[in-house]
């Protein structure tokens, strides 16, 4: 699997979600994910720069999230944003709820 294929999931984007965000074609996304085409520095400083924003949110989540409070049924479906400004897709958010979750239940192993 392309480096660039697993950098787009851990930001919770699609393909599809990869070429909004990204601002360029399917097409692209799809020749990126599968190697045939290596993206510029500044897709993957964007790329970067949003997974940046997607710790944050998840170390800010982490922080006040009280896993007593919320049901267990609930932990599939969690989200984070940033308190400030709004993560740009929802994918990133749902990335950063997983990310909170993941971070809140290692501290218990």
């Amino acid at each position: 699997m392309a480096t660039f294929k697993s950098a787009i999931s851990l930001c919770g984007l699609s393909q599809q979600g990869a070429a909004d965000f990204l601002q360029v074609s399917l097409d692209t996304i799809k020749s990126w994910c599968s190697g045939r085409a290596n993206p510029s520095r500044g897709v993957w400083l964007q790329l970067a720069s949003l997974f940046r924003q997607i710790e944050e949110a998840a170390d800010g989540a982490a922080d006040i999230m009280d896993l007593e409070g919320i049901d267990p049924r609930a932990w599939n479906n969690l989200e984070a944003d940033l308190t400030d400004d709004a993560l740009p897709t929802e994918g990133a958010m749902q990335a950063a709820g997983a990310m909170a979750l993941l971070m809140v239940l290692a501290e218990d192993i």
